[in-house]
């Protein structure tokens, strides 16, 4: 059974677009929940966005689409979660969206690095949540 954590980061980050204005982004947790459903552990590691390969990690910024707003993969959001090469185990790092009021084009090396940062952190002190579909 694959695990699913998440880290305060990509927490907060989805908090805050599910308060987006008018609802905007709404439909997030479906989309990626739709994502994974059914998923196994080879498919989730295999894809084909994979930005980092690090020890026993493999970072993914995952393209998923808004079909609220009837954004494609391309246009709709980004997930940028770690998989783990030798336990079943996902953890999400971020998300944002492409399009809409709370925009980002791109997740730059910086950000990247402060994202596995806090992954370790997290992951040291027992801190990441377990992310429920």
């Amino acid at each position: 059974m694959i695990l699913f954590d998440s880290t305060k980061n990509f927490r907060t980050r989805l908090s805050d677009l599910l308060k987006a204005k008018r609802g905007v982004y709404a439909n997030l947790p479906d989309e990626i929940k739709q994502e994974f459903k059914g998923a196994d552990i080879e498919k989730i590691r295999n894809n084909r966005d994979m930005i980092l390969i690090q020890n026993e990690a493999i970072i993914v910024k995952l393209r998923l689409p808004d079909k609220k707003m009837q954004l494609s993969k391309a246009n709709g959001y980004r997930l940028i979660y770690m998989v783990s090469t030798t336990k079943e185990r996902v953890v999400f790092l971020d998300i944002y969206p492409k399009r809409g009021p709370m925009q980002q084009i791109d997740i730059n090396a910086k950000d990247l690095t402060r994202l596995l940062m806090d992954f370790n952190f997290e992951d040291e002190n027992g801190t990441l949540e377990k992310y429920n579909f």
